[in-house]
């Protein structure tokens, strides 16, 4: 399976910015354009709802359901396929490597360190770093909400766990704020995310109750939220899917290729970007490559990593920083972590197979009840 950069989630980014008056990044997407052109929504909203991928909505939710029957089409997400990459290509209409949240974990040459991005802390400890993700000027973006606010023709909010003056910790209150918003006057649009049904996926697996439970009550409060919408356009996605995972430790398990790192690998667990030691041959290493993960992973060298656009349509210095040497790419359900220190999930995403690369839109148009 590949990412589809020409069919890809940030073709509905960009669409949105094209109809609130932007200038869009990339390519739009037709049916949305259509949308837009004929109805003239006053609310526009994406709601995204983390690790809800295609598979996983077919698997969970039965075939006469609200989410199913309003799923307009399959999509696929950007890579690597994870939270810190696809939700910020989501939110800004950029690849990962033009936005540069190319991961979990990236390596800053500036100050030498590994940061896991979303805490801020040096990867897999609860060490600060030298300095900041945020205090990087490179690592600072602009979000479609921040543009639409910015050109002034339109209003747009947040509706996620993120929002300082209004900080929405569940679905519940994400959909009610979504409501209360769309009841006030003028042109608006509104970002929603939970992190629901992924934090559960990661901790009881995909096939557990209690993630289940967690995706049928979205779809319940979901379905009720859009009965109270007028003159909306709702549109639901997700960043990536999940598989069922299982653990290589490399310090444990291959010792032969964690003595050839000159550091912490990086990136995600599925998707792993290594530093070989000044002294380590080439061949040496993919020779440890093909004894022990050639079945599970794909090997890429840095160049061909950015020759095949693999992140996205820019040629980041950053983005090579963090790459390193190689990169390694999850095709089956294989994870590989540093050592000990690195989590465990029971399933897990950042790799290349259909389940975490295919995301549905669901679209509700909410344009009819006010007619």
């Amino acid at each position: 399976m590949e990412v589809n950069y020409k069919n890809s989630t940030i073709k509905i980014t960009n669409s949105i910015m094209k109809y609130f008056g932007l200038e869009p990044y990339h390519e739009t997407l037709d049916y949305l354009d259509d949308l837009f052109y004929c109805k003239k929504y006053e609310n526009v909203v994406l709601l995204v709802l983390d690790g809800l991928g295609n598979a996983s909505l077919n698997e969970i939710i039965p075939k006469k359901s609200f989410l199913k029957e309003n799923r307009i089409m399959v999509l696929s997400t950007v890579f690597p396929t994870t939270t810190a990459a696809a939700t910020t290509s989501l939110l800004t209409g950029l690849t990962p490597s033009e936005h540069n949240w190319c991961g979990w974990d990236m390596y800053f040459k500036d100050t030498d360190e590994t940061i896991s991005l979303y805490p801020n802390k040096l990867k897999d400890t609860r060490l600060e770093p030298k300095l900041k993700v945020q205090d990087r000027p490179y690592m600072k973006f602009k979000s479609i909400v921040d543009l639409i606010n910015e050109k002034g023709e339109a209003k747009a909010y947040y509706a996620y766990p993120f929002d300082k003056e209004h900080p929405c910790q569940n679905i519940d209150e994400v959909c009610d704020r979504i409501v209360s918003l769309c009841q006030e006057k003028g042109k608006k649009f509104i970002y929603g995310y939970t992190e629901a049904p992924d934090k559960l996926f990661h901790q009881e697996g995909l096939h557990s109750s209690a993630a289940k439970e967690s995706v049928f009550y979205a779809e319940k409060v979901i379905k009720e939220m859009c009965t109270k919408l007028k003159d909306t356009l709702v549109i639901i996605t997700a960043d990536h899917g999940l598989v069922k995972s299982r653990y290589i430790n490399i310090k444990n398990d291959i010792k032969e290729l964690y003595d050839m790192l000159e550091r912490t690998t990086c990136l995600e667990s599925r998707a792993t970007a290594i530093k070989l030691k000044d002294n380590v041959k080439k061949e040496d290493f993919i020779e440890v490559f093909n004894k022990y993960l050639n079945n599970s992973f794909i090997l890429l060298s840095k160049e061909e990593v950015l020759e095949n656009n693999l992140f996205g349509f820019n040629k980041s210095p950053y983005l090579e920083d963090t790459l390193g040497d190689y990169l390694l790419i999850a095709t089956r359900n294989m994870c590989l972590n540093y050592d000990d220190n690195s989590p465990i999930f029971k399933a897990n995403h950042g790799g290349l197979t259909k389940q975490e690369v295919l995301v549905p839109v669901i679209m509700i148009d909410r344009k009819k009840a006010r007619n």
